[in-house]
């Protein structure tokens, strides 16, 4: 009955104008939770702003918070490492100013989701306390995790909606060659993700794909059958400024055989999310555009603002210990370059410019694959 059902939903969403989405939408969300009126008021008003105004009206509903740059990997493809080699140190936000920034901007508990991400999270000494604040302000919690120290932050992870691990390996060969870890670092991991499960924590695993690891996802999905998370993702890598790593196009043979050899299987125990797999070639790639300078209010350690979970941080950007209001000389110049087209080189293989144009979403209650689509 699940599967039918999100057919229905998929085939009329297909056919509806964003405006009818957006409008549905809130008729929903106010008839299932009339409570959060608020929320679902503010959700209809980013719905309705997105790519259309470059000064927002309403507060962004994902709120991600760099609580610590602080980091017990140096991966090969980690953007920020890429960019500056010496990004990673000892400093975290304070709990003082993490509870004035949730209290100022968040006013009518208008934001959905806080996204606790790093660095690695897990390293900032409070990170319990900053659940409890959180929990406080209502937000659904959720955080990305290297894992190596799941077993150390469990009672404080089970608080969370939802635990991402960064696993991009299936064996420790991989783990070393692309996380830069130790032995120790994955057995920890391991026994990390063992726990989760153990535990009922809703947490899924992803991998980072590249036509360097293509070959290996059989491995990968083995791994993921025997630690059964909820979810599995399997995400395009953007490679800007490594040359190493390539990611997968359309116009590759191996990538096309790739794709009809996993979606032609639907028995997976997880759900499975392939993110978008580019096509060079179509207009849509070259026309997408991105809703995170929108939809995020992303900040760091500092305060420091970042138009997006991807690009730094910068002051200049604006500071959410002083003053920042999400309309920013920077910021509506960034929305304003989106609009017209004008990605920077940095975003053009993110695939988070691609948001509901995923390849594909294997739900593993229906044992059926929905399509997206590819760009």
């Amino acid at each position: 009955m699940t599967g039918i059902f999100k057919s229905i939903k998929f085939k009329v969403n297909s056919r509806l104008t964003d405006a009818q989405k957006a409008f549905l939408r809130l008729l929903y969300n106010i008839i299932k939770t009339p409570g959060d009126f608020m929320r679902h008021l503010n959700k209809f008003n980013y719905d309705r702003n997105v790519l259309r105004k470059v000064e927002v009206n309403f507060t962004p509903p994902l709120f991600v918070a760099t609580i610590t740059n602080n980091c017990n990997l140096r991966c090969p493809t980690c953007l920020y490492l890429l960019e500056n080699p010496n990004k990673f140190n000892a400093t975290y936000i304070a709990l003082d100013k993490f509870q004035e920034v949730l209290e100022k901007y968040n006013t009518q508990n208008k934001a959905e989701v806080i996204f606790l991400s790093g660095g690695e999270p897990l390293l900032h000494p409070q990170f319990g306390q900053l659940i409890d604040i959180c929990k406080k302000h209502h937000f659904i919690i959720k955080t990305s995790t290297n894992g190596i120290l799941v077993k150390n932050k469990i009672d404080s992870l089970l608080k969370l909606s939802y635990v991402n691990v960064s696993l991009d390996s299936h064996d420790y060969d991989s783990y070393e060659k692309y996380r830069g870890g130790t032995a120790e670092q994955f057995d920890l991991v391991m026994e990390g993700l063992k726990i989760l499960r153990e535990k009922g924590c809703y947490f899924g695993i992803s991998y980072v794909l590249s036509t360097e690891n293509l070959s290996e996802v059989d491995k990968m999905i083995k791994l993921a059958e025997e630690i059964r998370p909820n979810v599995v993702y399997l995400h395009n890598i953007n490679p800007n400024g490594c040359e190493q790593y390539k990611p997968l196009v359309l116009q590759d043979r191996d990538t096309k055989l790739f794709l009809e050899k996993i979606s032609k299987r639907t028995d997976y125990p997880f759900d499975l999310i392939m993110s978008v797999v580019f096509d060079n070639d179509s207009p849509l790639f070259r026309q997408a555009k991105c809703v995170q300078p929108w939809l995020l209010f992303s900040f760091n350690e500092k305060g420091d603002i970042s138009y997006c979970c991807h690009l730094s941080h910068d002051v200049n950007i604006g500071n959410a210990f002083a003053g920042y209001n999400f309309n920013s000389p920077k910021m509506v110049g960034f929305r304003k370059d989106i609009i017209g087209g004008r990605i920077p080189k940095s975003c053009l293989y993110c695939q988070r410019r691609f948001m509901g144009k995923e390849f594909g979403h294997f739900d593993s209650r229906a044992g059926k694959w929905f399509i997206f689509g590819n760009c």
